[in-house]
C-alpha cells in the first residue's frame, strides 16, 4: 500500500479509502467486521462512512470492527440527512443539527473524536458563518480533527474557504465527489480548484455503481436486486453506445490480464490530481481484487487512450449534486 499527505492536512492516508456505505444493507455485522479487518491487513488506514448509512448502523458496525485498532485509522463520517424522524431541526447544517449529529456519531462509533467530519450536502437555509463557526468550535473542543465537504461545487467550496479565512476559522481540507471513467464533469471546475488550493479529493463510485465491473452485459437482462435494477437513471445509461465504450475499456483490461473493475479504480489513481478512490461492494469478493490496484503498472499511453475514449463524459450533468444554491446569503457586509 502507498500513503499520501491528505491535502493541506498533516495526516498520511492510504491511496485507497474503504467505503462503508453497504455496511447495513448488503453486509451484516460479521461480514462488515471481516471486510474492515482484511482492509486493515492490506494496509488501508482510511475509512469513510456517514450517519445516513443505515441511519447509524454503518457507524455501529465500524465501532466493533475498529476495536483495538481505532488509533491506526483515519475515520471519516458525514452529516446532513434527516436522522430523527419528523423533528424539524433534525437535518441539514444548522449548529443545532451539527452538534447533535456529532454527539450521536461519537456514541455510535464509540470514539472520542471524528478524524474527518464532512458536510454530506450544502444547506441553502444556513449561512456559511453558522456552519464554519460550529465546525471550528468542534475542532477546538477536540471532537473533530479536520473538516471537509461532499457533493459540493467548486464555487461552494470557494465560498467556504473565503469565509473561514476571513474569520480565521478551521478551513475545509477535502471534497468527496463522484468520479469515474463515465462520470467526469468534476474535471471542469472541481479538479482545477482542488489543485490550486491543495484540497484533497475522495472519489466515490469509481466503478460507476457496478457498470464498470463487467456485471452488466449487452442484450442480457439486468440482474435482479442489482443497483442498476433499483435506480432507473442508471438503467438508462446502458445504451448500445455505452456498451461499445465498455467493450473498448474491457479490451484494455484484457491486455493486462486484469478485471475492468480493477482498471476503473486504477484509472482514478492515475489522474494528475492525487485522488483517493473509495472502494466498496456488497460482499468481500467485491473488495478483494481492488487491494492490488495500487501496485499495478499501466502504460501511460493506455491511460491517455482511456481519457480520450471517455472524454465526452466530462460534459455530462453531475447527477448527485442536487443542492445548487449553496449556503444562504452571507451575513458579512462584503
Amino acid at each position: 500500500m502507498q500513503y499520501v499527505k491528505y491535502g493541506n492536512a498533516g495526516i498520511q492516508v492510504s491511496r485507497l479509502c474503504l467505503g462503508a456505505m453497504t455496511f447495513y444493507e448488503k453486509c451484516d455485522e460479521a461480514t462488515s467486521i471481516g471486510i474492515v479487518r482484511k482492509a486493515f491487513d492490506q494496509g488501508i488506514n482510511f475509512i469513510d462512512t456517514a450517519d445516513a448509512y443505515g441511519r447509524g448502523t454503518s457507524e455501529e458496525f465500524l465501532a466493533k470492527a475498529l476495536d483495538g485498532i481505532r488509533d491506526e485509522i483515519v475515520l471519516a463520517t458525514k452529516f446532513w440527512v434527516p436522522m430523527y424522524g419528523k423533528r424539524i431541526n433534525g437535518r441539514g447544517c444548522s449548529r443545532y443539527h451539527i452538534v447533535n449529529a456529532v454527539e450521536d456519531s461519537l456514541k455510535r462509533l464509540n470514539t472520542d473524536r471524528i478524524d474527518l467530519l464532512q458536510l454530506h450536502h450544502p444547506d441553502p437555509l444556513v449561512s456559511a458563518e453558522e456552519i464554519l463557526s460550529t465546525l471550528d468550535m468542534l475542532v477546538k473542543q477536540g471532537k473533530v480533527l479536520y473538516v471537509g465537504v461532499s457533493n459540493h461545487y467548486a464555487w461552494q467550496m470557494a465560498h467556504l474557504l473565503g469565509v473561514s479565512a476571513l474569520h480565521d476559522w478551521e478551513p475545509i481540507v477535502s471534497i468527496q465527489c463522484r468520479y469515474n471513467l463515465l462520470d467526469r464533469p468534476v474535471e471542469i471546475e472541481t479538479v482545477p480548484f482542488c489543485r490550486r488550493f491543495n484540497i484533497a479529493m475522495m472519489a466515490y463510485g469509481p466503478q460507476c455503481g457496478g457498470i464498470l465491473t463487467g456485471k452488466y452485459k449487452r442484450d442480457e437482462p439486468i440482474p435482479e436486486g442489482s443497483r442498476v435494477a433499483q435506480i432507473k437513471s442508471m438503467a438508462k445509461q446502458l445504451t448500445p453506445e455505452l456498451f461499445d465504450t465498455l467493450d473498448k475499456i474491457q479490451a484494455v483490461a484484457d491486455k493486462y490480464g486484469i478485471g475492468i473493475n480493477q482498471l476503473a479504480v486504477k484509472w482514478v489513481l492515475e489522474q494528475p490530481l492525487c485522488v483517493i478512490p473509495l472502494i466498496g461492494g456488497s460482499k468481500p469478493a467485491h473488495f478483494d481484487p481492488l487491494y492490488e490496484v495500487v501496485d499495478m503498472e499501466i502504460d501511460p499511453e493506455d491511460i491517455k487512450y482511456l481519457n480520450e475514449l471517455t472524454h465526452e463524459y466530462r460534459y455530462k450533468e453531475f447527477e448527485n449534486q442536487p443542492m445548487v444554491a449553496g449556503t444562504s446569503p452571507s451575513l458579512n457586509p462584503i
